[in-house]
């Protein structure tokens, strides 16, 4: 009985979870448009495109992110950070590991040089991932189909309402 319990506890916990973590839905800024993966992107690096201009590095893409004001966006945002931070931190380690080592045995050398490409390799990989993530998501997000409400006033002080749906509409590059 006990087992039975907590197994059916298990299979339960990832659904609660998951609709905790729900984000409540907000308004989207009209500014905001979506941010478009240009060419020449790799899996080691991408180049974004935002209103036409190339963002010189992933952390360009933190302020619409941070504009659009999703949960889920911000926190792969976060993670990605987060893998970046650590990646540097791998680097330094084994930086520190050569200037500060008197006797340096060669087999340890290339162990700390090879390990240290790896996970340096490793980390950039998961913040990409990570980022990647945070744009689909904003993109997602900016891209959905929104109906709103504005009042505009006239040289009256009259207010004009009016109702508006905009749908995304994409080009095919093909």
């Amino acid at each position: 009985m006990r087992c039975l319990v907590i197994s059916i506890l298990f299979l339960i916990y990832p659904f609660t979870r998951a609709r905790a973590q729900t984000p409540v839905s907000q308004p989207v800024p009209a500014h905001l448009e979506p941010i478009e993966r240009a060419p020449g992107s790799s899996i080691l690096g991408a180049v974004f495109l935002y209103k036409g201009r190339k963002l010189n590095s992933p952390f360009s893409v933190e302020v619409p992110i941070q504009e659009l004001n999703d949960p889920v966006a911000n926190q792969h945002f976060r993670r990605f950070r987060t893998w970046t931070t650590v990646g540097r931190l791998t680097g330094l380690a084994s930086i520190g590991y050569v200037l500060l080592n008197r006797t340096p045995d060669r087999q340890t050398s290339r162990t700390i040089y090879v390990g240290s490409l790896v996970a340096s390799v490793g980390f950039s990989l998961l913040s990409n991932h990570q980022v990647n993530s945070a744009v689909r998501r904003y993109n997602a997000v900016v891209g959905s189909t929104r109906l709103g409400f504005s009042q505009i006033p006239t040289f009256d002080n009259k207010l004009i309402s009016g109702v508006s749906l905009t749908i995304p509409v994409y080009s095919n590059p093909d």
